[in-house]
C-alpha cells in the first residue's frame, strides 16, 4: 500500500522542516495521542499495545524532558523538568497498577502546558509579523 508510506513521508518531512516550537507541539500532541490510545487499549484488555503506546508515550514526554535548556531556562525550566519527570513515573505506575485515572491526571496535565505552548507560539507569531497574523497591512512609500 502507497497510502501508509504517503503519509509516513509527508509526516517526516513536516518533522524535519518544523522549528523548534513546533517540534515541542508535536511531542505534545504524540504523547496525548499515545496516552490516550494506550488507555483504549487497557481498557480493551489489549496489553501489549497498551504497552507499546505508554512507552511511546514515554519517549515524547522524555524528548520535552531533554530539550530543556536548564541554563538559559532558568526555574521555568525547572519546574517544566519536574512535571515531565512525574509525568514519566506517573506513566508507569498507572501502567503497572493499572491505575487509568493515574493515566488522565498526566492527560489534563500535558492538555494545559500544550495549550500553553501553544498560546506563546501564537504571541510570537504576533510579535514578529503582526500584519501576517492579525490581518493589517503596513504602508509603505517609495521615496523619489
Amino acid at each position: 500500500m502507497k497510502y501508509p508510506k504517503g503519509i509516513k513521508a509527508y509526516k517526516n518531512t513536516a518533522v524535519g522542516t518544523a522549528d523548534q516550537k513546533d517540534l515541542i507541539l508535536i511531542c505534545y500532541d504524540e504523547a496525548l495521542k499515545s496516552l490516550q490510545v494506550g488507555k483504549e487499549c487497557y481498557l480493551r484488555k489489549e496489553f501489549e499495545e497498551k504497552a507499546r503506546q505508554f512507552i511511546r508515550a514515554q519517549d515524547f514526554i522524555s524528548e520535552l524532558l531533554c530539550s530543556l535548556n536548564m541554563q538559559a531556562g532558568g526555574e521555568i525550566a525547572r519546574n517544566l523538568s519536574a512535571i515531565y519527570k512525574f509525568c514519566l513515573q506517573h506513566i508507569v505506575q498507572g501502567d503497572v497498577s493499572g491505575n487509568m485515572r493515574a493515566i488522565d491526571d498526566i492527560i489534563k496535565m500535558l492538555l494545559e502546558l500544550r495549550s500553553a505552548w501553544a498560546q506563546l507560539d501564537m504571541r510570537s507569531q504576533v510579535e514578529s509579523r503582526p500584519e501576517e497574523v492579525t490581518g493589517e497591512a503596513r504602508e509603505f512609500s517609495v521615496g523619489a
